[in-house]
């Protein structure tokens, strides 16, 4: 082999390695190094909410105090919806109030608690419709009126139609990492 046959062997190995060196660098160890950037800005991010949270507690104690005294139990939409439903149902039942029709609505997702919601429609007598939306709204439980339609039924002037959107607030397991 000529002298000149081994220099020209020489460079086109040195290509061959760089070009080698770059596409191992652009496949293998670029996208390491961006999958673990973003992983550190995500835990980075993650850290200084934890820690405006924790700076915050004392401005937060009364509310996780009064969430603890109104009985702050951890459940799901699903769950909380169908216990209201069967509360405000229980408690037309118990007022013989007659039952048009019901609802459980979609829940709405917030910061610090959810909101679950139900909607109700009954008739019966004035009395006992009031009795009945006295005992369902209970704001030290967390649990409100949020619409409320009365009118007269029709064909009976002596009894009234009630339609009744009732709100829960909510703490699931993702709100109570919050506080």
């Amino acid at each position: 082999m000529t002298p000149r046959e081994k220099n020209l062997l020489i460079v086109l190995g040195l290509a061959l390695f760089i070009i080698l060196n770059f596409v191992a660098f652009s496949m293998f160890y670029q996208p390491a190094v961006d999958k673990a950037g973003l992983a550190k800005g995500k835990a980075e991010s993650e850290l200084k909410l934890k820690k405006t949270t924790l700076s915050r507690k004392d401005e937060l104690e009364p509310d996780r105090r009064w969430l603890e005294d109104t009985g702050l139990l951890v459940t799901t939409p699903q769950l909380a919806q169908s216990q209201l439903q069967s509360l405000i149902r229980k408690q037309a039942d118990a007022r013989n109030l007659e039952t048009r029709d019901e609802q459980i609505l979609q829940y709405i997702p917030g910061v610090h608690f959810d909101r679950v919601r139900v909607l109700y429609k009954c008739t019966g007598m004035e009395d006992n419709i009031q009795q009945w939306l006295l005992s369902i709204h209970q704001p030290k439980q967390r649990q409100v009126i949020t619409k409320l339609e009365l009118k007269p039924q029709s064909n009976d002037l002596t009894r009234v139609e009630c339609t009744v959107e009732i709100e829960k607030w909510i703490i699931t397991a993702e709100d109570l990492v919050l506080l």
